[in-house]
C-alpha cells in the first residue's frame, strides 16, 4: 500500500575522502595507488580520467588502469578494491553502479574545489577548514561529511528534469542544473 511498508533497500557504504585542492585530491589518490596496487581508480567524467592519467603519468612509468564507468564491470573489479575519484551528481545512479557492480562498499575521492562542492558553499567549508587548521593535504573522513554530499546529490536529483550527458562535473551541472 503507497510502500509505506515497503523494507528500505540496503545501500553500498561510501567511505568519502575530501581533501580541500584538486593537487592534494590528486596526490593523495597517487599515494593511495602506491601504498597498495590493487586498487582500481574508476571515474564518472572522462575530463577527470584525463586529468589523474596525465597525473600519473607525471609521476610514474609504472601502468595503472584507470577505467571510466562506461567500461567498468564486476569481471574487472574482482580481486580489487573500487575506488572512485569524484561524485556523480546523483546519488540513486551512483547506488545503481555500486550495486550492479557488486560492490558492498565503495572509496571516493573529493576535492573542496569540485563543482558539486561549490555549488553548495566549498568555498566556506574551505575557508572553517582552514582555520580550524586543516592542511591542504590533510584528508577528513567522518560520516556527517558523507551525509552532507548525499543531501547535497538528493537537492540535485529532485531539480533535475531530463538529465544529459557531459564530460566533466562542471559540465553536467551546467547542462542540467541551469540558475
Amino acid at each position: 500500500m503507497f510502500g509505506l511498508f515497503k523494507k528500505k533497500e540496503k545501500e553500498v557504504k561510501i567511505n568519502d575522502k575530501v581533501i580541500i585542492s584538486e593537487e592534494a585530491k590528486l596526490q593523495a589518490m597517487f599515494n593511495y595507488w602506491s601504498n597498495n596496487k590493487n586498487i582500481q581508480f574508476i571515474f564518472w567524467f572522462d575530463d577527470t580520467l584525463r586529468q589523474v592519467e596525465s597525473f600519473f603519468a607525471s609521476k610514474t612509468s609504472e601502468p595503472i588502469q584507470l577505467l571510466t564507468v562506461r567500461e567498468s564491470s564486476s569481471y574487472l573489479l574482482t580481486g580489487k578494491i573500487a575506488v572512485f575519484a569524484e561524485h556523480y551528481p546523483i546519488h540513486s545512479k551512483e547506488q545503481a553502479l555500486y550495486k550492479k557492480l557488486n560492490l558492498e562498499q565503495v572509496e571516493v575521492f573529493s576535492s573542496l574545489k569540485e563543482p558539486l562542492f561549490q555549488k553548495f558553499g566549498g568555498d566556506k567549508i574551505i575557508q572553517l577548514m582552514q582555520q580550524l587548521g586543516m592542511k591542504e593535504d590533510e584528508i577528513i573522513e567522518h560520516k556527517m561529511i558523507s551525509n552532507a554530499i548525499r543531501k547535497a546529490q538528493d537537492k540535485i536529483e529532485k531539480k533535475l528534469l531530463m538529465e544529459q550527458t557531459a564530460h566533466s562535473q562542471e559540465d553536467w551541472l551546467i547542462k542540467n542544473l541551469p540558475e
